[in-house]
């Protein structure tokens, strides 16, 4: 009996070793700290995806029949996705186990304005910043001056640059005071810049 247990002990032990040689073999100073904080920055991003793509398709629907913010929200969706897809990449890259969460339902009304979505955005893309300015306080507390340089220089500048743009739009929608032709005119705006994503036809405006 003594010399079974004896024997589960040992064999347990070499596993044990093995997983560490293992991990040691395709990592290099990657801070399980810092692999947490990549795991929920993709989660994060994902959410956000999600979101943006909710208010996309709501502006689509016959209802509502905003043709240029959806194509606008859906030019956000699709950032996120990229983002999280880098991440990700990131991940794989630096050895890291990837987890892929679950999100939680898109909180949307019918009542959704334009006014409101760009400032939702603007919430959001504040919320996602000071998750990334996270991830680098981790990664610099960690001397891992690599993960630190890529949030930096690949995801903060976006992120600067997506807050100033959906700042504007926040600024631009309170001086509308909700008047609807004012609110038509700059819906056919951002549809220049931003046409419908998808095959089917919209009424032309």
């Amino acid at each position: 009996m003594h010399k079974v247990l004896l024997k589960s002990l040992v064999l347990r032990r070499q596993v044990f070793k093995c997983n560490i040689r293992w991990k040691v073999y395709y990592q290099h100073k990657y801070d399980p700290k810092v692999e947490d904080v990549i795991n929920k920055q993709i989660q994060a991003e994902q959410q956000a995806a999600q979101d943006y793509l909710a208010m996309a398709t709501m502006f689509l629907h016959p209802c509502m029949s905003r043709p240029g913010a959806g194509g606008y929200f859906m030019k956000m969706y699709n950032e996120e996705l990229e983002h999280m897809q880098k991440l990700i990449e990131y991940q794989l890259i630096r050895g890291g186990a990837i987890i892929i969460s679950g999100l939680k339902a898109p909180t949307m009304d019918n009542k959704l304005t334009l006014q409101s979505a760009f400032k939702k955005g603007l919430s959001m893309e504040k919320t996602v910043t000071e998750l990334l300015e996270n991830v680098v306080a981790v990664a610099e507390k960690v001397d891992d001056y690599q993960c630190a340089d890529f949030i930096t220089s690949v995801y903060l500048a976006e992120q600067m640059a997506s807050i100033n743009e959906l700042s504007h739009h926040v600024t631009n929608m309170d001086r509308l005071c909700g008047d609807e032709h004012a609110v038509y005119q700059y819906d056919l705006q951002l549809l220049k810049s931003y046409p419908n994503p998808f095959k089917f036809k919209m009424p032309e405006r």
